[in-house]
């Protein structure tokens, strides 16, 4: 598998060379992966999970890129366990459940998005209440990563007007299809709930800004599969008498993929580097915008343009690149999505 911190060592520690060797070795393990409770236990027992909530970005995102590469349902395990994990270390909380989550022992999920409020936070209808010296939560969240596996869920709900964050032990879910991902709804009637933070607003875009410019090098992964696996195929094809390759216009595309390639990653490394070098209090929502729409865009037309040079072979079912495209084509949506982020972005403009 390619490394990131090699090509791109401006960006990494010394530290992030045996950081990624260990993902790249547990991505290329022999046998068969299981559903994501036993991928979770798999990436705690390789140790993967140690930085969550309290490691860099940058060691993310070095993860993300091998396991990606290798297995898009291995990466989801990993980066959802951080999108649960860092509130519950950002809020000082549940230091028992921390633990197990670290040791891949617990699953726990990150539970924002809404069926009426996706990216519109404020739409937001689930409600918390008081119930003695407790809360009960009451709403519907949907495309939930690793919602049918929860053991625990990091809910935001309003409570007295505002948005604070709950956890909800063992939540009722139901399972959504959605292509490469394990995604379900948490349905939430009245469920028991303990506090996390009373400002959970702060709490999610903080979790969102350390996790987002990570999808870029996730879609980076991807991408560069189906970059690795068209070359191949482009050298030994033959057509009009001579390979592939050989031919102008694939050469051009090639180069075109090339450079989306090298876009992608260092737009998406300079957002991860700047997360890691800003102070915890300060925001860097702009620079994650920018690392996560310019490379999940920049992956996405790399994967089209591998089912294009394949022909036929790209879009059958059986095919490497038609997996890896369907794959790859929600990460432009989750987490920010692509018309989501421009508003972001032009706002550091435009006021």
């Amino acid at each position: 598998m390619p490394s990131l911190v090699e090509p791109y060592a401006a960006f990494f520690a010394p530290e992030h060379h045996a950081f990624e060797s260990e993902a790249a070795a547990f991505a290329s393990r022999d046998g068969a992966r299981g559903d994501i409770h036993a991928r979770v236990r798999a990436l705690g027992r390789a140790g993967l999970l140690d930085a969550v909530g309290r490691g860099d970005v940058r060691t993310l995102a070095v993860r993300r890129g091998q396991l990606a590469y290798a297995d898009a349902m291995d990466d989801l395990a990993f980066i959802v366990q951080e999108l649960g994990g860092f509130p519950l270390e950002r809020a000082g909380a549940e230091p028992e459940l921390l633990a197990r989550v670290r040791a891949g022992d617990a699953v726990v999920v990150f539970g924002m998005t809404e069926p009426g409020a996706g990216s519109d936070v404020a739409a937001m209808s689930t409600l918390a209440e008081r119930d003695g010296h407790g809360y009960r939560v009451t709403g519907l969240k949907h495309f939930i990563s690793n919602a049918p596996e929860a053991d625990h869920a990091v809910v935001f709900a309003k409570l007295d007007g505002k948005i604070a964050a709950f956890l909800v032990d063992a939540p009722a879910t139901e399972a959504q299809a959605v292509s490469g991902h394990s995604i379900g709804r948490l349905v939430l009637d009245a469920a028991p709930a303990r506090l996390l933070a009373a400002r959970g607003g702060a709490l999610a875009l903080g979790t969102l800004e350390r996790c987002r410019p990570t999808v870029g090098l996730a879609a980076w992964g991807l991408a560069r599969h189906g970059f690795d696996e068209t070359v191949g195929h482009l050298k030994s094809r033959v057509q009009f008498g001579r390979p592939l390759a050989e031919q102008p216009v694939v050469q051009s595309r090639v180069a075109d993929m090339a450079l989306d390639l090298e876009q992608a990653a260092l737009a998406a490394l300079w957002a991860c580097w700047t997360r890691d070098v800003t102070p915890a209090d300060q925001r860097t929502g702009y620079m994650s915008a920018v690392g996560k729409l310019t490379a999940t865009e920049a992956c996405g037309r790399v994967l089209d343009q591998c089912v294009q040079l394949q022909g036929g072979l790209g879009v059958e079912e059986s095919s490497l690149v038609q997996r890896l495209w369907r794959e790859a084509r929600p990460l432009r949506i989750y987490e920010g999505a692509t018309d989501v982020l421009k508003t972001v972005i032009a706002e550091r403009w435009l006021g």
